[in-house]
């Protein structure tokens, strides 16, 4: 008799339970090996931030705000090795014929109602660490880590809950894909994505004299080893009213991205192809893959002194939409594999791709007014005073609505599954 682990909730037959196969003993091998390259390269990557933040410190004239930064990064570096430990361990005991760890299985979130208790708590902490230069080289990193994954585990929370049939084997190797090689793969094509745009930028800098030189001054301003942020922006600023500029970073913000990033961040889901048994394993796959890559991202962009409450609340929302258009491919890839729905997974994966590129357009929109000249260029068009003023109030809404969309998904996979179980 099948148990409740083993269902599927688009009412196809389930994938029994079978022992460890030799090819699956050699993919744990690999995915134990890569894993274990990855971890030890972040972990060497978190000393050397700590390293240099800590040399920032020691030596004369040094930056005043460089170091947080540094140290920042040095402990979300950490905090993403420290996270691919468990999927290390799965895959070995899988690839020796050990079974799962029992101390790792029993790993559990905080309750949703701890996490929401404390992130409050942990905002004002961080709020006035960050005032404080000495204490908060040292406690800073461990409020801006908790400030940056309480609300991922918090949106994790409601959509994973009482969802059953995906082993923890299987979700920490997700979450691992999400953290290591996801934002490789998304960083490779963005860049080449992004090269062309490039290019036609230098061509039009370089026929006007003062734009160039302009830019040798942005060079040498980005080859200090302590660059101020401030001093970047004023070189800049005359630009972020270029109409041709500011449509170009709406253009591969709101299109380009999305494109690459929702066909890539549910890679989880692509690598299991074959050994998911509908919806229900996509979703979750995917939710943990978008959770991975959220957090990696926030931690490489998050870490700022300056405006740290700022920071880490924009990155809880990015949060967000990254579990939840993550989830939304992934189920629909699975869904499309089993039934042939491929209208549906074009349908999802378009909806993802407007759905994050409304988000970054907005981000970018409001971003661009608050550091630009609001009475030139690009801002004297018809709507673009408006469509900044109303960006905040428009990303909080696709915030709740990502959220909302989440927890739908998980109240209708719940019903699915209990429906199923008192069938069977």
């Amino acid at each position: 008799m099948e148990t409740e682990d083993n269902l599927n909730v688009n009412g196809a037959h389930p994938t029994p339970v079978r022992p460890t196969s030799g090819p699956s003993k050699t993919l744990a091998l690999w995915q134990g090996l890569a894993t274990s390259l990855a971890a030890f390269f972040l972990l060497n990557l978190a000393l050397g931030f700590f390293l240099f933040a800590v040399l920032e410190i020691i030596t004369p004239n040094a930056g005043d705000k460089t170091h947080f930064s540094l140290s920042l990064l040095a402990g979300g570096f950490f905090t993403v090795f420290l996270l691919l430990i468990p999927p290390i361990l799965f895959a070995f005991f899988r690839f020796f014929g050990l079974g799962e760890p029992t101390w790792l299985t029993a790993l559990r979130f905080p309750t949703l109602g701890v996490l929401i208790f404390s992130y409050p708590l942990v905002l004002v902490g961080g709020t006035w660490l960050s005032a404080h230069p000495l204490l908060a080289f040292f406690l800073l990193p461990l409020f801006h880590v908790a400030a940056i994954g309480i609300p991922i585990m918090a949106i994790l929370q409601v959509s994973l809950k009482d969802l059953k049939g995906i082993s923890p084997q299987r979700k920490w190797a997700s979450l691992s894909v999400g953290l290591t090689l996801t934002p490789l793969l998304i960083f490779i094509l963005e860049l080449f994505a992004i090269l062309s745009p490039l290019i036609l930028l230098s061509v039009w800098i370089s026929l006007d004299p003062e734009r160039s030189n302009q830019l040798n001054q942005l060079n040498e301003a980005l080859r200090q080893p302590s660059a101020d942020p401030q001093a970047i922006i004023d070189i800049l600023q005359p630009y972020l009213s270029e109409p041709a500029v500011v449509f170009t970073l709406l253009f591969l913000a709101g299109f380009v991205v999305p494109l690459i990033e929702e066909a890539l961040k549910p890679l989880g889901v692509w690598m299991f192809f074959g050994r998911t048994r509908g919806a229900l394993d996509g979703f979750v796959v995917g939710a943990l893959c978008g959770a991975g890559y959220a957090l990696l991202e926030s931690f490489l962009l998050g870490s700022t002194q300056s405006d740290w409450l700022f920071a880490v609340l924009g990155r809880s929302g990015t949060g967000a939409i990254h579990i939840f258009t993550a989830a939304l491919v992934g189920a629909a890839l699975t869904t499309a594999w089993q039934n042939h729905r491929y209208l549906h997974l074009a349908i999802a994966y378009l909806l993802a791709v407007f759905f994050h590129g409304a988000w970054n357009s907005l981000v970018v929109l409001a971003a661009l007014r608050s550091i630009s000249e609001s009475n030139r260029g690009f801002w004297q068009l018809p709507l673009a005073q408006n469509l900044a003023l109303a960006a905040p109030p428009a990303i909080l809404f696709l915030t709740c609505l990502a959220i909302l969309g989440l927890w739908s998904f998980n109240t209708r996979m719940r019903r699915a599954q209990v429906k199923m179980s008192s069938t069977l």
